[in-house]
């Protein structure tokens, strides 16, 4: 993953989990933390994971620190309150973090909530080198993990293929804890194919790739220059939809698999066959995470509406191709699909004669 360290480090944050309040415990509510914290076991499979005693306790230390953390989901309802355990100079703290959402809607989430306070209070350098997991303390842990902007942040900001994501069941005080390193799936891991592999005919792909590279020239290069990209997807209606990445000095990046998402929404065209993503010729694009959960989102569409998931076709300009799902680029991950199924059902319904078109 060295190729990929430099390269997934584009992201802040918007959609529906996270971030209120900083606690460093110290003292007496440290101990009585630790004397709370034997009522905690890892789950079977978590064992190996961690067999580092003394990280087990800080692990459950910071899910007894979780349980009270303050957020404010107050448009999900969903809950998302996280901590770890920083230790430096000889003393352990306990950072929280909890998501705040609000308008339209808008959300700060848990993980990045738990890094900016890590970030405040002992600086980026610690962030980087001494956040060893994110613990989350909840009612059940589902299979779900980060959203794609968080995992990019987390990328970016932590020593990431060394750090533990850590689940605190409160219904049976089990433990479950992965590795954040399964969320992640570099682009040059994309399987290569040849052309005539790929489920599109040789005029839809020559559409798509001119779509893709024309838009590429386009869009907001001012701090983005050496990671701009553009994209075109194909929707079952046959029509063609394309845009580039643009940047800000807000530093709210535009996606282009999102733009190009939210144009074909908003001529009610939601389903799509093939998004195509082109960088600078002769390169591969790369690909944020936080475009990949737009693409997953859409996906999620087509398979609850019975369609094939979308096809991600990447392309370095020269006739070579990566081709993969979204749901192979971001495993683990969640749409609205998965939390209001009917909502989704009856929204697609209500569009389906313009999407049949």
């Amino acid at each position: 993953m060295a190729n990929c360290n430099s390269i997934q480090t584009w992201g802040m944050k918007t959609m529906v989990l996270c971030a209120v309040m900083v606690c460093v415990v110290l003292g007496g509510c440290a101990v009585r933390a630790q004397d709370d914290a034997s009522r905690w076991t890892l789950s079977k499979d978590s064992e190996a994971i961690v067999p580092d005693a003394k990280l087990r306790e800080q692990i459950f230390r910071a899910l007894d620190a979780a349980e009270h953390s303050g957020n404010d989901p107050r448009i999900s309802h969903f809950q998302v309150r996280a901590a770890t355990v920083i230790e430096k100079d000889g003393q352990e703290h306990i950072v929280l973090g909890g998501n705040t959402e609000y308008d339209v809607p808008e959300a700060i989430h848990g993980e990045t909530s738990v890094l900016n306070h890590v970030t405040a209070l002992f600086g980026p350098d610690a962030t980087r080198h001494l956040v060893r997991f994110i613990a989350y303390y909840g009612h059940q842990c589902g299979g779900g993990g980060s959203c794609g902007d968080c995992r990019d942040y987390q990328i970016a900001a932590t020593d990431y293929e060394h750090l533990l994501v850590a689940c605190g069941q409160a219904s049976d005080h089990t433990v479950h804890v992965s590795r954040f390193m399964d969320q992640v799936v570099c682009e040059k891991n994309f399987p290569d194919v040849d052309a005539s592999k790929i489920p599109l005919d040789a005029a839809e792909l020559s559409r798509l790739v001119k779509s893709a590279q024309g838009a590429e020239l386009g869009g907001v290069t001012l701090f983005t220059s050496e990671r701009h990209s553009g994209a075109a997807g194909l929707s079952f209606s046959g029509r063609i939809y394309r845009a580039a990445g643009a940047d800000d000095a807000a530093f709210h990046y535009r996606y282009p698999i999102g733009g190009l998402l939210q144009q074909a929404a908003t001529e009610r065209d939601y389903l799509m066959r093939a998004i195509m993503v082109a960088g600078e010729v002769g390169k591969w694009p790369v690909l944020n995470y936080r475009d990949r959960q737009y693409g997953y989102e859409a996906s999620s569409f087509n398979r609850h509406d019975g369609k094939a998931p979308i096809v991600l076709v990447l392309t370095d300009g020269q006739g070579h191709y990566r081709v993969t799902t979204f749901e192979a680029a971001l495993p683990h991950a969640f749409s609205t699909a998965d939390f209001v199924p009917g909502a989704v059902e009856k929204f697609l319904k209500a569009h389906e004669a313009s999407s049949a078109q």
